[in-house]
């Protein structure tokens, strides 16, 4: 059976993410490769960046069969972190746009703190991702690099078993992680217990693959 999911990226596009600006590109688009190839799966892609100057739905709500890549020139770092601003935007859009019959995954990728919201505060943001997750079933991951990402995480509601550290230079990785736990949340059925990335994810979206012993 072809299952419907709606996915939101939500990407940090401040000043401090110049130097990763190609890998940043790079996890996007990887990841929408792997979706598109998904035969099980029927997903719409939404990508939304932000800093303090605008926040953007560069992508939205597109066919992953027919969404273009995203270019260089969409994506042009400068200003400061408006994260909660940015996740409180991008939960309303993948609540109010999405079918009933739509599962939701919101990724979260950000290389710095909060430091510029202006509309949302930490209180308001963890009270809603609680509840989206809690009762709506949604999957929300939160990938930090640079930064105590347990700590914000934990800020805004988003459990540890679905945080991690990542390297951004680790595009191909990254993306392969996210679909990784992706289809494992759309393999299980609504209200089943929550998926978890694994050691050997934690490890791989760090650059680094874990050794088995024999």
């Amino acid at each position: 059976m072809m299952q419907k999911v709606h996915i939101s990226i939500v990407l940090d596009r401040s000043r401090s993410m110049e130097d990763a600006r190609c890998d940043a590109v790079g996890i996007v688009n990887g990841y929408l490769r792997q979706v598109r190839a998904e035969p099980s799966m029927q997903a719409r892609l939404s990508v939304v960046t932000f800093n303090t100057h605008s926040i953007d739905s560069i992508r939205d709500r597109e066919p992953v069969e027919t969404c273009l890549e995203v270019g260089l020139e969409e994506y042009q770092p400068e200003g400061g972190t408006p994260l909660l601003d940015a996740v409180g935007y991008s939960a309303a859009l993948l609540d109010c746009l999405s079918a009933k019959d739509e599962r939701r995954i919101m990724a979260i990728m950000t290389d710095g703190l909060e430091n510029a919201s202006r509309e949302y505060t930490f209180e308001k943001i963890k009270s809603l991702l609680h509840r989206k997750q809690r009762d709506d079933g949604w999957l929300v991951l939160y990938l930090g690099a640079g930064h105590d990402s347990w700590t914000q995480a934990r800020q805004i509601g988003i459990p540890a078993h679905h945080t991690a550290d990542f390297s951004v230079s680790a595009s191909n990785d990254t993306a392969h992680v996210l679909h990784a736990v992706g289809r494992r949340f759309m393999a299980m059925p609504a209200g089943a217990p929550r998926v978890a990335l694994t050691a050997a994810e934690r490890s791989r979206l760090k650059g680094r693959v874990m050794s088995v012993s024999r």
